[in-house]
């Protein structure tokens, strides 16, 4: 089974957005315990570059993972207790700086109690961040939890992502590997990671930043980017080390391009690569599995995928009755993201998540990854709060022991990016005719292709373990729009759906895949 899903939105309409960060209890039990594996720095720093970090990873992973000392127990914090707990603005990182970034700290408490090494580097220099309780503000009745405290947890960065002069959270690191991120005007939703190993299947293992290299962002005017941050990290598992890269760009999207090495103690099958994690518990082709009154309750509404071959697929998210994984084969993809293509208010009806706003996530490779598969895990839930989407690409070669993988891409974080460019799916609905034994599916289409309405367009239907009764192909009014409405008669418990629409030879709208489960 997948590992159970992330529990990260209790109390979501009245918690600030660096509240929404938080991630289950059941990821704190399962992730592997963070290994303190920075080198000793003093005071005056020590030369940094990336090769030097990948040394250290590559000579960690030359050894047997060391599972360091369970973290100190800490008590006395609820979950509201902890998101109280306010880092003080006057402590943040670069703030007498000419860059217009800023970072800020969590504390190592709640399900967050082991403290990582974090360090600044400034003209080519690492130095620690030094640690001090003070720069914490704490509710008076727990002021007492921070004698423990002996170092963070994690940080976030934060610039002026909507307005000028006031400062939006555009990152966050915190928990195994785990970071997100979000576009102009949004509010957080999905998030991803550093590597997935095993997910969608039994004994998941979850790497860990272990450490984390900021670099000084240069100020305005400078020769380089001051609109750009670094992150180092360095990674480690019982399967293996890596170092990460992320160099982050706010904009209308902020755009993260990853550097990464990743060095395996064994040979690895089962690495799930740009992994990302998501929440959809229902829609109007999916019904609520508990009374709701809302439209629908989803972080993302789809797996897009632009494959190898050019093919733009859509394939809408389910909460299925049980856990299924589904493949999508690829050679060199071009990009796959998790999508909220729903953007109405009243897609939802729900005015404190404001599941309209969240953000979708673009994975682009920037160099050709060769043959393997993008994964759609789905897990069952009956709650909002449990993340039951997971979604990677997997390389269809093992990772050998003692090897170096370099992988570099960049994630989109915003608006959907690199759709179809002609017709593009924005609703699926089902049904079924008890009557005749069928299963009613329709599938609405929007784009410039079908502007010019339908004459010559032609309708590529295929139903795999079932059989098609009838179909239908007809146009909105006064839109550039149209919709194909067909029955199944199963023939089988799973029938794997597809369609598209052509005009001659042409391929004028993306792939649509569903899958039905009796």
């Amino acid at each position: 089974m997948f590992s159970s899903p992330l529990n990260r939105r209790a109390a979501l309409g009245r918690l600030s957005l660096s509240a929404v960060l938080a991630l289950a209890p059941r990821l704190a039990a399962a992730q592997t315990p963070a290994v303190q594996g920075s080198a000793a720095v003093d005071d005056a720093g020590q030369p940094f570059s990336v090769e030097g970090l990948r040394d250290k990873a590559r000579a960690l992973a030359a050894a047997p993972y060391a599972k360091p000392p369970a973290p100190p127990t800490m008590t006395g914090l609820s979950y509201d207790d902890y998101f109280r707990i306010r880092f003080r603005s006057e402590a943040d990182l670069w703030k007498d700086g000419p860059t217009a970034f800023r970072a800020e700290f969590f504390p190592p408490a709640w399900l967050y109690p082991r403290p990582l090494p974090i360090y600044e580097i400034a003209a080519g220099l690492a130095r620690p961040i030094a640690f001090d309780p003070a720069m914490f503000e704490i509710p008076g009745e727990h002021a007492d939890v921070a004698k423990a405290w002996n170092g963070f947890s994690g940080f976030r960065l934060l610039w002026p992502l909507n307005e000028p002069g006031k400062l939006d959270e555009v990152a966050v690191f915190q928990g195994a590997s785990y970071f997100r991120s979000l576009g102009r005007g949004q509010r957080y939703g999905l998030s991803a990671r550093g590597l997935a190993i095993g997910a969608g299947e039994p004994n998941e293992e979850f790497p860990d930043f272990t450490a984390f290299w900021l670099e000084r962002p240069p100020g305005a005017g400078s020769a380089a980017d001051s609109e750009t941050v670094v992150v180092h990290a360095l990674m480690d598992s019982p399967s293996c080390t890596g170092v990460y890269s992320f160099t982050i760009r706010p904009g209308d999207d902020v755009v993260f391009d990853v550097a990464a090495s990743v060095f395996p103690r064994a040979d690895m099958t089962k690495a799930g690569v740009a992994a990302m994690s998501s929440m959809f518990l229902f829609n109007v082709a999916d019904p609520s599995p508990v009374p709701d009154y809302r439209t629908a309750v989803h972080d993302s509404d789809g797996l897009a995928i632009w494959n190898g071959q050019g093919e733009h697929i859509w394939r809408p998210l389910q909460n299925p009755r049980a856990h299924r994984i589904s493949s999508f084969l690829d050679k060199d993809p071009k990009g796959f993201g998790l999508v909220q293509r729903a953007r109405a208010l009243e897609d939802f009806g729900d005015l404190q998540a404001r599941y309209d706003l969240r953000p979708s996530l673009w994975v682009e490779p920037l160099d050709a990854w060769g043959e393997g598969a993008v994964h759609l895990a789905e897990l069952a839930t009956t709650k909002e709060t449990d993340d039951n989407i997971a979604v990677f690409w997997r390389p269809k070669a093992p990772w050998a022991a003692g090897s170096q993988v370099d992988l570099r891409y960049r994630l989109h974080w915003g608006q959907e990016r690199f759709a179809s460019p002609d017709a593009r799916v924005f609703r699926t609905r089902t049904g079924a005719d008890a009557q005749a034994g069928l299963r009613l599916f329709t599938v609405d289409l929007q784009g410039g292709a079908l502007a010019e309405g339908l004459d010559g367009v032609t309708l590529d239907l295929q139903a795999q373990g079932g059989e098609i009764a009838w179909r239908d192909l007809s146009p909105y009014p006064d839109e550039a729009a149209a919709r194909v409405a067909f029955g199944v008669r199963p023939r089988a418990a799973d029938i794997d759906l597809s369609l598209r629409l052509t005009r001659g030879d042409q391929v004028i709208s993306e792939t649509w895949r569903y899958l039905w489960t009796a």
